[in-house]
């Protein structure tokens, strides 16, 4: 049995992100058409850690699914639709 050698590189300074899990992006769909939220409480409330929830934040911004707007100082985001049938993109 032959060892193949691990092939996986990485920059110097920088850190790969994974990909947002398309289950991710659809819990916290649901929990921000329930009730808009700021990133702090949509952290607390998934349990993911900043960096995971912002990037699910952002993919679901890009998708045109979540908006954030200011309201007393602090970005809220927001579901733009509030339509059970739209779905969340597999990008």
């Amino acid at each position: 049995m032959s060892v193949k050698p691990n092939t996986t590189t990485q920059t110097q300074g920088t850190r790969a992100e994974p990909p947002v899990s398309q289950e991710r992006k659809e819990a916290l769909l649901k929990l921000i058409q329930v009730e808009p939220d700021h990133l702090s409480g949509l952290v607390h409330a998934t349990g993911w850690g900043e960096d995971q929830t912002r990037m699910a934040l952002l993919q679901l911004t890009v998708d045109g699914l979540v908006r954030r707007h200011n309201r007393s100082g602090r970005q809220y985001f927001e579901a733009v639709h509030r339509i059970e049938s739209q779905s969340v993109s597999h990008a």
